[in-house]
């Protein structure tokens, strides 16, 4: 029986799935250690050191080869297909835009939220007799 040995560390636990995937597609065997801690909470991904790739140590160097020559070009051209086309650019089809926040809509918000307790804050009540005015 071969010992195991690290063949690769993740900071995120879908990638490791992937590339474990595509080692079961090649027969090469494999296990994640501490995806599922990294999934739960992912503030520990450094403390646990990851997401640990483990194969068998006479396959390190197929599965190296195999996880290094294909890096899921299928995947980013899917990817790419599915970008909202309303997010690009019409004029250069890039996708690094930002939406900008209207000045008239950011006046209305302010008028609306802080007007009505401006009102609320300078008005008297007599408890007395029922008197009210502002001030």
């Amino acid at each position: 029986m071969s010992e195991f040995t690290i063949l690769k560390r993740y900071e995120f636990a879908h990638l490791a799935h992937l590339d474990r995937a595509k080692l079961a597609d090649e027969e090469i065997e494999s296990f994640l250690q501490d995806d599922n801690i990294v999934s739960i909470n992912p503030v520990l991904t450094n403390a646990v050191g990851g997401v640990k790739l483990f194969v068998r140590r006479d396959d390190a160097e197929q599965a190296a080869k195999i996880l290094h020559e294909n890096n899921y070009p299928e995947l980013a051209e899917t990817l790419e297909k599915e970008l909202d086309p309303q997010n690009l650019c019409p004029k250069c089809s890039s996708a690094d835009v930002a939406r900008q926040r209207s000045f008239v809509s950011a006046v209305l918000f302010l008028i609306l939220f802080f007007v009505p307790v401006a009102s609320w804050t300078n008005r008297y009540r007599c408890s007395s007799c029922g008197h009210q005015w502002k001030e």
